[in-house]
């Protein structure tokens, strides 16, 4: 393949004076030009405080402080969820349902994009009220991690998280979801042909009971939920099935994963290690931090169906103008810019040309490898240094440097796993996953969730002790190393590594 290059420069000189990072959690590759406009948009309503800018389609994120962020408040045991339930999730369904009922069909483009712009400051607002959650629930789980990181050392980090992050968390259900569906496959004679021969299309159109009924529900509850935050040009399972089928494809290949406990014994290990006269503020730690849980992944499996939403309305402003020949197919709306639509619209702008040379920039960008930090030359773990949701979410710390053999990145579920490494940028590119492969992938979101139960490992380049893939790590009882910042571009696809995941290291094998 050949090796593409492109200089990764800020055009503004103010800019180039500041620290910038590349998300690799939420934007870890190029995005067409609409959806990175509107994750830029939505940025400025974020309580982190950050700019964005987008840098050869790769959206880089800069603090619009010097220092530590404003300090949250420490809420007394039980208020961070309350606000969560109470507060902060009606008004996120509220902004979600508005963008999901909104009677599109019977409106015209010009209306369908007024709505739209209307909804784009509700939405953000929303999208914040996300962030705020966990930004209040955030302290609780600190309390448990700097307890047990200065009774029993490094070691405190990774047992306060699997205490937290060791059993029945939201995403965990959503694999469920998917092993029932598997269970369901293995009920229906033709549907079991139908996967097993790849035939995903006689699947999906299967009466067979009581799969056809488990299918129409899984695909209800799990509307608009798209698999990454920033990336509103891919559709969701209700709008592409055929995904979904192929990762029951997969779950059944796999069979049954059975549950693992890893909270039990990451506790007995605690309270046997602990001086007994620790053990009250222990438990006392231990007690506010269980609200944790809860919050920070249902609100994100919320954060992703709140841009399923956004996609909805898009993609309806799409069809009309498909409709009216001002574009050829509806995915063609993300390579116009966000400023362009009104031109677009009005008949103004003929967007055809536009498209398909901004689409074929964009398969380009996709394989460009950008610099994880631009601007100031800060290293990236200084944020994790000065806000704790950026070094235990994000990974924000220093990792060993890679050598020849080696990989470094933070261990974040234990064990040692030998298998052969299946290196995957995409959900789509999950759907190849056998039984026993190890995943090697940017990051992971909840649609990744099922997947946990088909691989043996996980490792990421971004991401902390408290990440998506480290918790669902640890839900499944498999191996995770976390924010090595470049194991997928350093380990052979399809070559055998070891991973292990309390040292936080990979091992690649010639």
């Amino acid at each position: 393949m050949t090796t593409i290059e492109r200089p990764f420069q800020l055009s503004d000189q103010a800019d180039a004076a500041r620290f910038w990072f590349l998300d690799l959690i939420h934007n870890p590759r190029a995005l067409p030009p609409l959806s990175a406009d509107l994750f830029c948009l939505n940025s400025a309503f974020s309580p982190i405080g950050l700019d964005s800018r987008v840098v050869n389609g790769y959206v880089y994120n800069s603090p619009r402080t010097v220092g530590a962020p404003p300090a949250v408040p420490e809420l007394p045991p039980g208020v961070a969820l309350r606000n969560w339930e109470t507060r902060y999730l009606p008004a996120v369904r509220e902004v979600y349902e508005a963008l999901r009922d909104q009677p599109y069909a019977g409106m015209t483009a010009p209306e369908i994009l007024a709505f739209f712009r209307s909804q784009l400051e509700p939405r953000g607002i929303a999208f914040g009220d996300t962030v705020r959650a966990a930004m209040e629930i955030g302290p609780e789980a600190e309390r448990l991690a700097q307890f047990l990181e200065a009774k029993l050392g490094v070691e405190g980090d990774l047992l306060s998280a699997t205490l937290l992050h060791g059993s029945g968390s939201d995403t965990r259900s959503l694999g469920n979801e998917v092993q029932q569906l598997a269970r369901e496959a293995r009920r229906a004679p033709a549907v079991l042909a139908s996967l097993q021969s790849r035939d995903f299309a006689a699947a999906l159109a299967s009466p067979e009971e009581p799969w056809a009924s488990t299918l129409r529900q899984f695909l209800a509850a799990h509307e608009d939920e798209i698999a990454l935050w920033s990336e509103i040009h891919e559709p969701a399972w209700n709008e592409d099935p055929l995904p979904l089928l192929r990762l029951v494809a997969a779950t059944l290949d796999a069979g049954e994963s059975e549950r693992h406990d890893a909270a039990a014994a990451a506790m007995e290990q605690v309270r046997s290690r602990l001086a007994p006269a620790d053990l009250p503020e222990f438990e006392a730690a231990l007690a506010v931090s269980r609200d944790y849980v809860p919050v920070i992944e249902h609100r994100a499996r919320w954060q992703l169906k709140l841009c399923g939403g956004v996609r909805k309305s898009v993609v309806a402003l799409a069809n009309r103008l498909v409709e009216e020949g001002a574009l050829e197919d509806a995915n063609d709306i993300f390579f116009v810019h966000y400023e362009e639509l009104d031109a677009a619209v009005a008949g103004v702008l003929d967007a055809r040309p536009l498209v398909a040379s901004r689409r074929a920039e964009w398969r380009e960008q996709l394989q460009l490898t950008p610099p994880l930090t631009l601007g100031l030359p800060v290293p990236y773990e200084m944020l994790g240094a000065v806000n704790p949701m950026m070094r235990r979410m994000f990974g924000a710390i220093a990792v060993t440097a890679p050598t020849a053999t080696t990989i470094g990145g933070i261990g974040a579920s234990g064990g040692v796993v030998r298998g052969r490494a299946r290196v995957v940028t995409s959900l789509a590119e999950a759907e190849e996953l056998q039984d026993g492969d190890i995943l090697v992938c940017p990051s992971t979101s909840p649609p990744w969730s099922p997947y946990f139960a088909v691989v043996a490992a996980v490792v990421t380049d971004a991401g902390g002790m408290i990440s998506h893939a480290a918790i669902e790590a640890r839900e499944y009882g498999i191996p995770a190393v976390v924010g090595t910042r470049e194991a997928t571009r350093k380990s052979p696809e399809g070559a055998p590594i070891t991973v292990d995941g309390s040292a936080g290291t990979v091992t690649l094998e010639a």
